[in-house]
Parts: structure tokens; C-alpha cells; sequence
């Protein structure tokens, strides 16, 4: 059931992006797990304004490849944690933001056509409007 508007999982979108950024510094995080997660968080920022929906930048991403990123964020996020041994009292917010992003991914609404839902300024992703960048 697909009942989270597109807005708002953008929104969603960029708040955990800068928590992940923020997250090494927040739990005093060393060495490659600082550089993982804030690269991750980097990432996140950057997929997210590139996707075809009211928060993106450049629109560049269908919304379902996007969710599919969401979907595999999540599930690294909850990975992370034993592939980088990080100290069990630090592990609960990867657990939660990849929770998070998982549900997120697959209850966001989207068309059929895997664009946004409506409310989207560019309907139709194959269109070109002035000032957009592709």
C-alpha cells in the first residue's frame, strides 16, 4: 500500500541524508566508519536531487529508480553496522534510518509509469522545460 506523497519522502530524503553526515560526529565515530557514512549520507543528498519529483534539482531519476536506491540505502544501513564493527551502543540509529528508509521505499506513491505522483512539476519525465539541466 502506497500512501506517502512524494513531498514528503523528499523531504524525509534530505533530513536523513544530513543525519547520516552528521552521525559519525554525533556518536564519535573513527576511521573508515566516519568516511562511509558520511559518504553514504553524500550520496543520499545527491540522488535525491537528481530524482524527477518536487524537491529535486536537475530531475535527472525516475522516482522508482529512486526508491530502489532508498531500498538499498536501507538495507546497507542495517549491514553497516557488522561489516564495519561498530560498537553495539552506537548501532541502533543505522538500524532505525534503514528501517526507516525501507519502509519509506516501499510505501511511497508513484504511477504506474514510475514517475512521481501527481502534484509532480514534470509530469512527463521525458519533456524538457526551459532552464532544466539533462
Amino acid at each position: 500500500m502506497r500512501f506517502i506523497p512524494t513531498v514528503f519522502h523528499g523531504i524525509a530524503d534530505y533530513v536523513v541524508g544530513v543525519l547520516v553526515i552528521a552521525l559519525p560526529f554525533l556518536l564519535a565515530l573513527e576511521g573508515n566508519v566516519r568516511g562511509i557514512t558520511i559518504a553514504l549520507g553524500a550520496f543520499v543528498l545527491l540522488y535525491s536531487l537528481m530524482t524527477d519529483y518536487e524537491l529535486g534539482v536537475v530531475r535527472f531519476l525516475r522516482i522508482r529508480f529512486h526508491l530502489l536506491l532508498d531500498a538499498l540505502f536501507g538495507a546497507g544501513m542495517l549491514v553497516l553496522p557488522f561489516v564495519l564493527e561498530i560498537p553495539a551502543a552506537s548501532r541502533w540509529p543505522f538500524y532505525l534510518i534503514g528501517v526507516l528508509a525501507l519502509l519509506l521505499a516501499a510505501t511511497t506513491r508513484i504511477r504506474a509509469e514510475g514517475t512521481a505522483a501527481p502534484g509532480n512539476h514534470n509530469v512527463n519525465p521525458g519533456s524538457r522545460r526551459e532552464g532544466d539541466i539533462r
